[in-house]
């Protein structure tokens, strides 16, 4: 699920008032980003609980560290890097290991229209696969393309979650595109035969 592009011209004020101790901007940012980075939690820990209480936590330290922050940097992957460090830690604490990619595989948000019931389906079916196809990456490479088709974030942004250059990221992400084209493509092969 792709969440809802926040303007960085309107993080960066966010972050001016957060560093300012500015309670009203701190307010705006944790409504802004908390249900994409509990979501991405959510994903790494399987557990809703765990996700609220780690995404919580990074805002308490981001609140407790305000007059650190730097505008110029982006506080929005400095949350995510930080949820994602203490997912994981979670995970790590309790010895499980999480699969990011089955929350991603329903989608209720889409009505469905009885008179288009087989073309949802076949659509359904490729969503399906498509998604195991994600989920086949290497963990890197998922991790690098989740973050950037399904939390939005920038290339940049991602290299500061994952503690990676700018350049290990793109190829990452051109890794993973290329993998998963190759999929498809096999795919779109396979469904010509079938069909005809």
């Amino acid at each position: 699920m792709l969440t809802k592009e926040i303007p960085e011209d309107q993080i960066r004020k966010w972050a001016e008032g957060l560093a300012a101790s500015d309670r009203k901007a701190f307010d705006a940012l944790f409504r802004a980003l908390y249900p994409p980075l509990f979501q991405y939690a959510l994903k790494i820990t399987r557990d809703r609980d765990a996700a609220g209480d780690v995404v919580q936590d990074a805002f308490v330290l981001l609140w407790k560290k305000r007059r650190e922050v730097d505008p110029d940097r982006s506080v929005r992957a400095y949350l995510y890097r930080s949820v994602r460090n203490r997912a994981l830690n979670y995970l790590r604490d309790r010895k499980e290991v999480a699969d990011p990619i089955d929350d991603l595989l329903v989608d209720e948000s889409q009505p469905a229209d009885s008179f288009m019931e087989e073309e949802q389906q076949e659509q359904e079916q490729f969503r399906q696969r498509f998604y195991q196809w994600i989920n086949r990456l290497p963990e890197r490479q998922r991790e690098a393309f989740e973050l950037s088709r399904f939390e939005g974030l920038h290339h940049h942004e991602i290299a500061k979650v994952m503690n990676v250059s700018h350049k290990t990221v793109n190829n990452h992400l051109t890794a993973a595109l290329s993998q998963l084209r190759e999929w498809y493509d096999t795919y779109q092969q396979e469904s010509r035969i079938s069909g005809s």
